[in-house]
């Protein structure tokens, strides 16, 4: 009796759902729940949006105020090369160009001057916190003259204010004066 009930009920339920009022076929009817375990929708590769670039003032030093002197008497060709009568203001970077000379034609830069382990000023970064000493390596070229070793610098500021106190300073008490070439002396030769 219970398998005619079955039978019965299964069939009644068939035929329900397989007619529909204007003798068609049924639409389905598709129903999603928050149980739902499908998988989310792929995220997509395209590269992020950059922030907007923050333009931040900054000037040109032509010559930072700087001074120093020759390293030691192994290395008289070599120089020490400090910040002197500033201070870089919080929020301030100033990265140091190549040494130049003015006038030029006195002295030229020589690496080699310095001994390996100290470190060149082009590339250098001075902040409000540390501003390291940087050395410069120099060669005479000429026997006579005098030049002023300077150390440009290219400054990031928070303000243009900032920027603007470090324009109007002193620049480089670095003086150099060439030497003429020694030469040796000739040895007396008797006379008869």
């Amino acid at each position: 009796m219970r398998a005619l009930v079955a039978t019965v009920s299964v069939t009644v339920l068939l035929l329900t759902g397989c007619s529909s009022g204007d003798g068609g076929t049924p639409t389905p009817v598709v129903t999603a729940t928050a149980d739902d375990t499908s998988e989310p929708a792929p995220e997509p590769t395209d590269a992020e949006s950059t922030q907007p670039e923050q333009n931040q003032p900054s000037i040109s030093i032509v010559s930072l105020p700087i001074g120093g002197s020759s390293v030691d008497d192994l290395h008289p060709n070599c120089y020490s090369v400090s910040l002197t009568d500033t201070s870089v203001p919080a929020g301030t970077t100033i990265e140091l160009g190549t040494a130049t000379f003015k006038p030029e034609g006195v002295f030229e830069t020589a690496e080699q001057s310095c001994p390996d382990d100290l470190p060149d000023c082009a590339g250098v970064r001075w902040t409000a916190d540390q501003h390291d000493t940087c050395y410069v390596g120099v060669r005479q070229v000429v026997s006579s003259g005098s030049t002023t070793l300077q150390v440009p610098g290219q400054a990031t500021c928070e303000s243009q204010s900032d920027c603007d106190s470090l324009l109007g300073r002193s620049g480089s008490q670095i003086v150099l004066t060439a030497l003429p070439a020694e030469t040796p002396e000739t040895p007396e030769t008797p006379t008869s």
